[in-house]
C-alpha cells in the first residue's frame, strides 16, 4: 500500500528540486533552508495538485486550487497566453495548467511533451507577479473625472 504512495512522494521531490530549485539555492543556515522549504513546499504541493487534478478532472473549474485573483488574472491574460485557447465558462484545470505553463514559456503544441516542473516554477511565478499587480491596481484610489 506504502509502495503505492511513493509515485506521488517522487512527484513531489521533482517538483522541489527541479521546479523549485531547492537545492540551487545555497542557503547554508538551517533556519534559512527550513523557510525556504516551507515556502516552496506550499507551492508546490499546488502545483502538483493543478498537474494531478488538470490530468484527472481537466473539466473541474480552476478555483479548486488556484485563488480568485489567480483565477481573474489568468481569464486576462488568456487571449495573449493563448490565442487560440476558448475560454467559455470558469477556467478549467487544464486551461489554468496551460497558461501557467504558457508564462513560463511553454509553447502548446501537440507534439511536444506535457509542460515539466521547471516551466510551471517558472510561470506560476510569473502568475505571482500579475496578480501582486492586480491587487494594488485594485487598491489604489480611482482617479478624479477629467
Amino acid at each position: 500500500m506504502a509502495y503505492q504512495k511513493r509515485w506521488g512522494i517522487e512527484a513531489l521531490h521533482k517538483a522541489l528540486k527541479t521546479g523549485c530549485w531547492l537545492e540551487g539555492r545555497q542557503h547554508e543556515a538551517r533556519e534559512h533552508l527550513e523557510n525556504l522549504l516551507a515556502l516552496t513546499l506550499l507551492i508546490s504541493v499546488k502545483l502538483l495538485r493543478l498537474r494531478t487534478l488538470s490530468r484527472t478532472r481537466p473539466d473541474e473549474p480552476a478555483n479548486e486550487v488556484l485563488e480568485p485573483a489567480e483565477v481573474q488574472v489568468l481569464q486576462a491574460l488568456a487571449p495573449q497566453l493563448s490565442p487560440r485557447m476558448r475560454l467559455q465558462g470558469a477556467l478549467t484545470l487544464r486551461q489554468a495548467l496551460l497558461l501557467i505553463a504558457a508564462l513560463g514559456g511553454y509553447m502548446a503544441n501537440p507534439l511536444k511533451r506535457p509542460p515539466g516542473w521547471l516551466v510551471l516554477w517558472r510561470g506560476y511565478e510569473r502568475l505571482g507577479d500579475y496578480v501582486a499587480g492586480f491587487i494594488l491596481a485594485q487598491a489604489l484610489p480611482a482617479p478624479p473625472p477629467a
